[in-house]
């Protein structure tokens, strides 16, 4: 198959631009009435520029699928069987998002492609790549039907290995400015609490709270309180797909739906943005876009008490996530 740097899905509801590299999701546009169109996505205006050393410095993964494991693993270890395996180091002490290269710095190869509904990627791991055990074979199908997109992620290993891929889109349904006055809806009401972003295995309440977001609340709220969000929020066990989050903006008319099968979602508010170069010269700046990412607990290795995110050889790692969208026009 024919090698391309950037493949687009598109029918007369949605259009979604998807780059090789780091299988990221480029742009997303809902489109409405007449010749109404909104990118809804932080990110680059060329695929090259993600390839970047600028860029790789600011540790954005704007739109990017991450792993091998997503989110934290503390000190970058973890024990399978009684043997210990040392992950690389890139976020203070611990391990973040697959490490120094991880699936964001990679180039996936395309496995199928109808040029206008679906595509499929691929990427091969091979044995102790940023520390992680095992050959993984892993894939990524993006489906685009009417106004969702269906993100569906499948790997294999020949060597237990702790797996955990989502991705890190951030969300401005306006396409400029910051997300202070966006709305979130949360079904859950409870996050992991943490320490330094590092789960301690209890649960916080939201309620009561400026995490609370079991009814409907602007994030200004939260991100004046407490410097916006970075938590993750608990939905449960795996194998049944749930609707996770709404998101909506007045001046966009535009509500995103979030629903996965994953037992957890990292809300951040991009506290820490500082991305130059974003699409048509924007400069990405603290809030500019809200991350939502369905996922396993951050440092679930070390919580036999959270869902288990251990592949093991013989089994098929299958998870998804669905993006939809609703325009009043």
């Amino acid at each position: 198959m024919e090698e391309k740097e950037v493949f687009v899905l598109e029918n007369k509801y949605m259009e979604v631009h998807i780059a090789a590299y780091g299988a990221t999701l480029q742009r997303i546009v809902v489109k409405g009435s007449g010749k109404l169109r909104k990118d809804v996505l932080l990110g680059l205006e060329r695929a090259a520029d993600y390839e970047t050393a600028g860029y790789a410095a600011t540790g954005a993964y704007l739109g990017a699928l991450v792993g091998r494991y997503a989110n934290r693993i503390a000190g970058g270890q973890f024990a399978i069987d009684g043997q210990e395996y040392q992950l690389a180091i890139n976020n203070g002490r611990n391990h973040l998002h697959g490490g120094i290269c991880g699936f964001d710095k990679k180039r996936w190869k395309p496995v199928a492609y109808d040029g206008n509904k679906s595509l499929t990627l691929r990427y091969d791991s091979p044995d102790g790549e940023e520390g992680y055990p095992g050959n993984l074979q892993a894939s990524v199908c993006f489906q685009l039907d009417m106004r969702e997109l269906r993100i569906q992620y499948r790997a294999t290993c020949d060597k237990p290995c702790y797996v955990n891929l989502t991705h890190h889109p951030y969300f401005n349904l306006e396409g400029e400015g910051d997300i202070r006055g966006h709305v979130l809806k949360l079904y859950s009401g409870h996050y992991l609490h943490t320490e330094d972003l590092i789960p301690d295995g209890t649960l916080a309440e939201a309620k009561g709270t400026a995490c609370d977001f079991t009814t409907p609340h602007a994030l200004e709220r939260v991100i004046e309180e407490r410097g916006g969000l970075d938590d993750c929020f608990v939905f449960g066990g795996t194998g049944m797909v749930k609707r996770m989050a709404g998101l909506s903006d007045s001046r966009a008319s535009i509500v995103l739906f979030v629903a996965s099968d994953y037992p957890g979602l990292q809300v951040y508010t991009g506290r820490y943005l500082d991305v130059p170069g974003g699409r048509d010269g924007q400069h990405y700046g603290a809030y500019a876009g809200v991350a939502l990412e369905p996922q396993f607990y951050p440092d679930s290795p070390h919580h036999p008490e959270f869902p288990s995110a251990l592949l093991l050889p013989g089994e098929e790692y299958a998870h998804e996530i669905t993006y939809s969208f609703a325009m009043n026009d």
